[in-house]
């Protein structure tokens, strides 16, 4: 099975909602030769809700089964995709408590985006989080 690398980064890990720029890199191996693709863009949100929507683009962009392993600062959301996505849609996107969970969108749309992968999450800086931020101040990136 194909291993795809996604890396995950945002301009600010401010948990109250703004605006805010987020940028992602796919790569993998074609042919034997490494090949990425990147993705920029801009939404009023959390901290949360922008690396969800990153992580969806990306997913988005994947077009048959892989090994997919997810990089990124946001400890939450990698926490959520390791224990409690299919929780959640077993259970409607539904918490404990019988109301939506934060982000039900984002996050129905990334459980089927992932449906029949293997992902493997790992939190932290990466390869790419310098170049992304970088990339992310000096594009001027509309909605």
């Amino acid at each position: 099975m194909q291993r795809v690398d996604i890396y995950i980064e945002t301009d600010s890990t401010s948990l109250r909602a703004m605006l805010r720029k987020y940028g992602y890199v796919l790569e993998c191996e074609l042919h034997g030769r490494p090949v990425t693709r990147e993705g920029f863009g801009r939404i009023e949100g959390t901290y949360n809700q922008a690396v969800l929507t990153a992580l969806a683009e990306a997913l988005a962009r994947i077009r048959q089964p892989c090994e997919i392993h997810i990089h990124s600062r946001n400890e939450f959301v990698l926490n959520m995709v390791d224990n409690n996505l299919s929780k959640w849609a077993a259970g409607g996107f539904l918490s404990g408590k019988g109301k939506p969970v934060a982000n039900r969108e984002e996050w129905e749309t990334i459980w089927n985006l992932m449906k029949g992968q293997m992902t493997v999450t790992e939190h932290g800086g990466h390869a790419y989080s310098g170049w992304l931020k970088t990339e992310m101040e000096r594009r001027d990136i509309d909605v």
